[in-house]
């Protein structure tokens, strides 16, 4: 998976450059704002408990918690790379968007919004679940592909949508925030594996850590 795996985190580094020139230093919604809000204000109207819940997920202490457990888990199952990334892969993720944003200066409200940290926390976590679910099942490229979409879009997607429901983002914030766990994360995981040993020889060596991306 090394190669689509790469396509991607290419692909999520230009989006992100893309919007952080576009968005830098504004404190307005763009057109691709104004419309993605049309859509989530009636849901957020409707189901205002669900978000506020929804929306703690993301949160740097839930983050925090979720990474040590899935580090924990990984090394029960022993994936001790993963483990390294679950830990890695959410703390990197998170210190991104905390310098990023004073760094660029969007800001909604009196804030800082992109990229957005609770979604790039959540997406992380995301990327990291459905790499250890794809260490266990071994589905192949494409499926192994699309686990790592859903999970990084489920998470980083639920939590996102959240935070334009409470006006906390603008929506090119959470796709900001997005690109940016995606090329973090994958990011630490192709250096991972290229520096492990069956990464530099492509032997496999034992039953553990594997595929990889």
């Amino acid at each position: 998976m090394r190669r689509p795996v790469t396509v991607a985190l290419v692909v999520a580094a230009v989006v992100f450059a893309l919007l952080a020139a576009r968005y830098a230093g504004t404190s307005t919604p763009g057109r691709i704002d104004l419309h993605v809000d049309r859509l989530i204000d009636p849901l957020g109207a409707a189901h205002r408990w669900l978000v506020a819940d929804t929306v703690v997920f993301g949160s740097p202490p839930v983050v925090v918690l979720v990474a040590v457990l899935m580090a924990c888990v990984c090394l029960l199952l022993g994936r001790r790379r993963l483990a390294v990334l679950a830990i890695v892969g959410p703390g990197v993720t998170g210190v991104a968007t905390t310098l990023l944003k004073p760094a660029l200066g969007r800001t909604i409200g009196q804030g800082y919004a992109f990229p957005s940290g609770h979604t790039g926390g959540a997406t992380a976590l995301g990327l990291v679940a459905a790499l250890l679910l794809v260490s266990l099942v071994r589905p192949g490229r494409v499926g192994g592909l699309t686990m790592l979409a859903v999970g990084a879009s489920v998470a980083g997607g639920c939590v996102g949508a959240a935070m334009v429901a409470v006006d906390a983002h603008y929506p090119t914030d959470i796709i900001g925030g997005y690109c940016t766990a995606v090329v973090v994360v994958l990011g630490f995981a192709l250096l991972l594996d290229r520096v492990s040993p069956r990464g530099r020889s492509g032997v496999r060596r034992g039953g553990a850590d594997r595929p990889r991306a």
